[in-house]
């Protein structure tokens, strides 16, 4: 239960649990009808810090480097936002009953954390930090990250990188002891993963620890994991009002401004690439892939259209229309928003086939792009 209190004249949130007896009624009543998810708290800091960034630039009263440095703030907000929203729609599309905050910040006893995703589910809270990297990333025995960055076979650079996993396990801990300290747990567990949205990037882990191998994957892989997770046995299990209670509560500690510590300059440099690599239209020479005209496109998309349509037993225009098709041809979507641009391109389709087709696109990208 939450009230709200006066602390030295500022009214904050605190939970008050209620007494056992009223908790077990509370269990008894509460129902499992939630089948979907619900969105508790939307992503909301990043947008706002673009505009900030966007409007201080178009005041142009600064120097060259400024504006340079201006450019490459809204750039990296830019990349981590578009990674944070392909988690997001595999989450809202995953049918399961849990409850997802995003971009949650909290403070407590002097410690700071800021959470891309934090979902409630019916056994535990999951914890996940989402990394939108350009280049592959190769887990050792040891359980270090490292980067690798190829062009074509050849390879450019490689480079130890802090764990991720240890990232999110220290978000893990303020999240805890802000829960426990607060009477909101008990036996409750706090599972945490880590997803790279870059669906270039190849993750190798055949050699990684079992504690990091099942705690990392591509985005697209979350909502597997979740199903994975739940079939785990927990000591808790939650209704639909419970879990509720829980989202409301985590959300009511979220802090709006915060001061993070700055990002790692060597994990600056990774966006940055990635930002350099969606710009440079020449980033797949070398790969064995030739700039293809619109009408040579044109016949790849045909054929992938026909071997899809073939496979899943259904009509060529039932995957996608000659119109859409032109509108791809045209437009070039290379990521999943752009593609949901495209008319007739929604949720159902992108989720069948949509990463295939943006990954046929961005591997045949005319010059003129």
């Amino acid at each position: 239960m939450k009230v709200m209190v006066s602390q030295g004249g500022e009214e904050k949130v605190v939970f008050v649990k209620k007494p056992f007896l009223s908790r077990v009624v509370a269990a008894l009543k509460d129902k499992e009808d939630l089948n979907t998810p619900v969105m508790i708290k939307e992503e909301e800091s990043i947008d706002l810090e673009i505009a900030r960034l966007k409007r201080e630039l178009d005041g142009g009263h600064f120097s060259d480097k400024r504006a340079k440095e201006l450019k490459k703030q809204i750039k990296l907000f830019e990349i981590g936002k578009a990674g944070e929203q392909s988690l997001l729609f595999e989450l809202k599309n995953s049918f399961l009953p849990i409850m997802i905050l995003h971009d949650i910040r909290n403070e407590h006893k002097g410690l700071q954390a800021q959470f891309d995703f934090i979902v409630v589910t019916r056994h535990f809270f999951l914890v996940i930090e989402v990394k939108k990297y350009y280049g592959n990333i190769t887990v050792n025995e040891k359980g270090e990250f490292i980067r690798s960055v190829y062009r074509g076979r050849r390879l450019i650079s490689q480079e130890g990188m802090y764990s991720p996993v240890r990232q999110v396990e220290r978000q893990v801990e303020v999240l805890r002891s802000m829960l426990v300290d607060h009477e909101v747990i008990e036996k409750t567990p706090i599972r945490y993963a880590v997803a790279f949205a870059n669906d270039k990037t190849v993750i190798n882990l055949t050699d990684a620890p079992m504690d990091v191998k099942d705690k990392v994957f591509r985005a697209d892989g979350i909502v597997s994991f979740l199903k994975t997770e739940l079939t785990k046995k927990s000591p808790v299990h939650f209704g639909d009002n419970r879990m509720r209670e829980f989202a409301e509560y985590i959300k009511s500690q979220h802090v709006t401004k915060i001061e993070v510590e700055e990002q790692d300059e060597t994990e600056v440099s990774f966006y940055l690439e990635e930002a350099v690599a969606e710009e440079n239209d020449n980033v797949h020479e070398g790969n064995g892939y030739a700039p293809l005209s619109d009408d040579e496109l044109e016949t790849v998309l045909k054929e992938f259209r026909k071997n899809l349509a073939e496979t899943s037993g259904r009509k060529a225009f039932h995957i996608f229309t000659n119109k859409m098709m032109a509108e791809l041809v045209e437009k070039r979507p290379i990521t999943v928003e752009e593609l949901r641009g495209i008319n007739g391109f929604g949720d159902k389709k992108i989720g069948d086939f949509g990463r295939d087709l943006i990954s046929i696109i961005r591997s045949h990208q005319l010059e003129r792009r």
